[in-house]
């Protein structure tokens, strides 16, 4: 599964309330048109909630989306 993590963005949007001991993180999209709000929980790992209900995500997965989405954020502008 590919995931792509928009670091930041309108966790609002796709969950009203954050569970305990979660951590709102940003958007993430899958490459099968599943979209949600990325939550860090307590024990470390990673999941997309979406109208109250949540769904596992492989935590390598997306730590490799949130890295290509800060590397694009933090990457030098060619613009001269």
């Amino acid at each position: 599964m590919v995931y792509h993590v928009e670091v930041g963005g309108p966790v609002h949007l796709y969950a009203r309330e954050i569970p305990a001991g979660a951590m709102a993180v940003g958007v993430i999209r899958s490459d099968d048109g599943a979209e949600g709000a990325l939550l860090r929980l307590r024990n470390g790992a990673y999941a997309q909630m979406n109208d109250g209900m949540l769904r596992a995500l492989d935590r390598l997965e997306v730590l490799r989306a949130m890295a290509a989405a800060l590397q694009g954020v933090l990457r030098p502008s060619t613009i001269a």
